[in-house]
């Protein structure tokens, strides 16, 4: 299969192909490297202002949830009359499942 004409005309024109790649001038791969190194500092670049944003925004994110979790908490703590007997009894209610038991009887 490998064999056949084809095949070896088509490798023929893939290795004259490369060779023109290669042989081409000394400006054009000055010109590739530095194209090539411009791209890996911008790309460079990009990475460190992600990490730094993310830096910066991580934990004021984390405080605004802090302080939301604290409004709401405060907000629960005004409704309730303020006793030892009711705060018991809310922190064991919080554990409380409701539901139905449903049995069925396999035929």
């Amino acid at each position: 299969m490998f064999r056949s004409d084809a095949f070896r005309q088509q490798a023929q024109n893939w290795q004259q192909q490369f060779r023109k790649v290669q042989s081409a001038g000394f400006l054009q791969r000055i010109f590739a490297w530095i194209l090539l190194g411009m791209v890996m500092m911008l790309s460079l670049a990009l990475l460190v202002v992600v990490v730094l944003l993310s830096w910066i925004l991580i934990p004021l994110m984390l405080y605004r949830a802090r302080k939301q979790m604290r409004r709401a908490q405060q907000a629960g703590n005004q409704h309730q009359p303020f006793s030892q007997r009711s705060s018991r009894q809310s922190r064991h209610e919080t554990h409380i499942i409701e539901g139905e038991i449903i049995s069925r009887k396999e035929d």
